[in-house]
């Protein structure tokens, strides 16, 4: 699998793996590769898993802080739709 893409390739589709955009790290394996969606998506879960039983704390620390983000998104909208009952009312 990784043997078909070049370092540079590679680093960029580990850094999407990273970030948690698989999408993006999927997108990059086709373009670089040129298989097909399944193909692709199959070799980035397995690169995913790799990287991830190498360093589990890069996900471990992105799941906490992904579950930080939830919980800011969930109470900004919340707020949201009380300030605007809140002028609405007024």
């Amino acid at each position: 699998m990784t043997n078909e893409l070049t370092p540079e390739q590679l680093t960029a589709i580990s850094i999407a793996i990273y970030s948690g955009n698989k999408i993006e790290a999927i997108k990059l394996y086709r373009t670089a590769t040129g298989k097909d969606l399944k193909d692709s998506k199959d070799a980035v879960e397995k690169l995913a898993a790799d990287l991830e039983a190498r360093n589990p704390a890069m996900f471990a620390r992105r799941r906490s802080q992904s579950g930080s983000l939830a919980t800011l998104a969930f109470w900004s909208a919340i707020a949201a739709v009380i300030i605007y009952f809140v002028v609405k009312w007024a």
